[in-house]
């Protein structure tokens, strides 16, 4: 168990990306998780934890999501940020 690894100070062994998408699953049906009729993929868990943190730190995304350049970072989640941004500036206007 995760428990005796614990006490041991063991790591325990990584988990394939079938564990991984397995696990996902079965979490997702448990908690009533339901993403356009499939559940949450580790990648889609990923990129959710990526968008928030980039809105939020872009330095602290490079760093947990573990890219080598910050431009990596700003690459792959800039768009949906503007994306966030411009929606979020409509709902200001609108309610103007």
């Amino acid at each position: 168990s995760t428990e005796l690894l614990r006490h041991h100070e063991i790591a325990p062994p990584a988990l394939s990306k079938n564990g991984a998408r397995n696990l996902m699953q079965r979490l997702c049906e448990s908690a009533g998780i339901d993403v356009d009729g499939e559940y949450l993929k580790p990648h889609g868990g990923r990129r959710a934890l990526g968008d928030r943190l980039y809105a939020a730190d872009a330095e602290l995304a490079q760093e947990t999501l573990r890219h080598e350049s910050i431009e990596t970072t700003h690459d792959a989640y800039r768009e949906q940020n503007a994306v966030e941004r411009r929606e979020r500036i409509e709902d200001v206007l609108d309610g103007e």
